[in-house]
């Protein structure tokens, strides 16, 4: 498991990549399942209830899964999926573990402490470096260059936060 891990923070790390995986279903499941309570912690603050953020974690988990298969066929590499969605959730994983403890400095109120301001500043920087890692991981899953992966990249983080914000509309 230890290795599994290591592998994982390689990958966020840019030194490995989606290729370094074991090919396993499990593992799909295992990050699938992690990544949805990790996600759902990091975005509850955003919803009236725990509700909405499961079912936003969860659009946003099963989208960026039917983007990656859909790409994958059309390229007829089929085979890269279980690799590939490995990578995107287990380094989510990580990332969202990294966000908790910068949303605790956050707090409610950004601008009440010197730490919230500074919280919110490494919290754009970990939302870039997620998009960095993903950029990553599709390029070596789809075989294309690091820009147009980053491009996809934004433009899924784009779309899954519009669709987000059309199903769930935050209540006032």
């Amino acid at each position: 498991m230890k290795r599994l891990i290591n592998l994982f923070v390689d990958i966020c790390l840019l030194r490995a990549g989606p290729q370094d995986l074991p090919v396993a279903s499990f593992l799909v499941t295992l990050t699938l399942v992690l990544n949805l309570m990790t996600g759902t912690v990091v975005i509850v603050g955003h919803f009236s209830s725990v509700v909405p953020a499961v079912l936003a974690q969860l659009l946003d988990l099963l989208l960026l899964a039917f983007l990656v298969r859909l790409g994958l066929q059309y390229q007829r590499r089929s085979a890269r999926f279980t690799q590939a969605i490995s990578a995107l959730f287990g380094c989510g994983v990580l990332i969202n573990l990294v966000a908790m403890p910068l949303q605790l400095m956050i707090g409610q109120d950004p601008r009440v402490s010197p730490m919230g301001g500074l919280g919110v500043l490494l919290y754009v920087v970990l939302v870039i470096w997620g998009m960095v890692v993903i950029a990553h991981i599709l390029r070596h899953t789809f075989q294309i260059r690091f820009g147009n992966a980053m491009l996809l990249s934004i433009g899924y983080f784009m779309l899954i936060n519009w669709l987000v914000e059309l199903i769930f509309p935050r209540s006032s």
